[in-house]
């Protein structure tokens, strides 16, 4: 390594850690054959060059591993510059050096192990990475048509930095959504720091980004809790959200898909809703959804044509709400699906397939009036 390659590597270093390098080796030192411990010095210096070569080479991680000095080990820790990261279900983190190369991954739960497994984004910079890794989750089945939801959430302690390579972010999704025929709905926020989140996210296993956002929800109504929210995917919160504002601080591009049409939900009156019910509603029709589509084949004539869906409110025989859905086929000649649900299900109970759709009505008592 030549000379002037050695000396810039070791400027890219953390201070800290040259200072606190510096002050224990001269600190041991002999007062005779004092060559040794500054053997010792040069040596650990040398490492240090070593580690930020290879993260300039985007080779290594943000802890440069460990080197065997006269027979000890020293581990020189690399610093932290930036992290982003994605959420849908699966929650992944990236870890940034200083020269916009990822130098780490990490799946936080098992639906991100599946996704990261076979995919290799260690040395790329942040935007290839997240363009790589959404295609994957879209691949995996975790971004479609009907789940089109993503956060996105950078931890940096410069908060212009930060921005920036946010919306480098989200208009590199915004172009892998012009690749397919839907539109994929961005949550996209900032933070300078996020250690206080650390316990509850690792417990969850979801990012700290996820319960931030959690976090911001409930100080916008405390109807909902932390605990509750972050049990949820991204799609069932960004649907949420329509339903009760985007917090300040939360960017949003694109629109989530699977809500409830405006014009119906003065009627199914979703503001009166307690936060719980209201989560288990956006639960259940995202359950519908799920299930509309995974009914017929990729190539099915009645997906290429679309639904209309029908909701309507009521209650069952011991007066507790209920909501019937119809999905009916553009064309009107194919047929019809449906399911029931109500206030405490998460997912739809009862489900009709076309020559018993009617059973949907039916089963409802007192509904309020059907809008398309």
């Amino acid at each position: 390594m030549r000379k002037e390659d050695l000396l810039k590597y070791i400027g890219s270093v953390n201070d800290r850690y040259i200072d606190e390098l510096l002050e224990s080796d001269i600190q041991t030192v002999p007062k005779t054959g004092g060559y040794k411990g500054w053997r010792t010095l040069a040596a650990s210096l040398a490492v240090i060059a070593i580690g930020s070569a290879a993260m300039f080479l985007g080779l290594g991680k943000a802890d440069i591993g460990t080197t065997d000095i006269d027979g000890n080990i020293t581990h020189l820790p690399m610093a932290e510059n930036t992290v982003v990261m994605l959420d849908v279900n699966p929650s992944i983190r990236l870890e940034v050096n200083d020269r916009n190369k990822v130098v780490k991954v990490n799946a936080v739960n098992s639906d991100a192990e599946k996704v990261t497994a076979d995919v290799s984004v260690v040395g790329k910079k942040y935007d290839d990475a997240v363009k790589v890794t959404v295609k994957a989750l879209q691949k995996s089945g975790y971004i479609t048509e009907l789940k089109n939801s993503v956060l996105v959430t950078v931890v940096d302690g410069d908060e212009e930095r930060a921005e920036a390579v946010r919306k480098t972010i989200v208009n590199t999704i915004v172009k892998i959504d012009k690749s397919v025929d839907y539109d994929i709905s961005i949550l996209s926020q900032t933070t300078t720091s996020d250690k206080t989140l650390r316990e509850l996210a690792e417990a969850n296993h979801v990012t700290t980004g996820k319960v931030l956002l959690a976090e911001k929800i409930c100080k916008l109504n405390s109807e909902f809790s932390v605990e509750n929210l972050v049990k949820n995917n991204i799609q069932t919160i960004n649907q949420l959200l329509v339903y009760t504002g985007v917090p300040e601080t939360v960017k949003r591009v694109g629109e989530a898909a699977g809500v409830v049409p405006e014009k119906l939900r003065s009627s199914l009156k979703l503001d009166e809703m307690s936060g719980d019910e209201l989560i288990n509603f956006t639960c259940a029709l995202s359950d519908f959804y799920t299930r509309l589509t995974d009914y017929y084949s990729e190539n099915d004539v009645v997906k290429q044509i679309g639904f209309v869906l029908n909701i309507t409110q009521g209650k069952d025989s011991s007066g507790d709400k209920l909501w019937g859905i119809i999905a009916e086929t553009r064309n009107h000649d194919i047929g019809s699906l449906g399911a029931v649900f109500g206030s405490g299900d998460t997912k739809v109970k009862n489900w009709y397939h076309q020559g018993d759709v009617y059973k949907v009505a039916k089963y409802v008592e007192g509904l309020l009036d059907k809008a398309a």
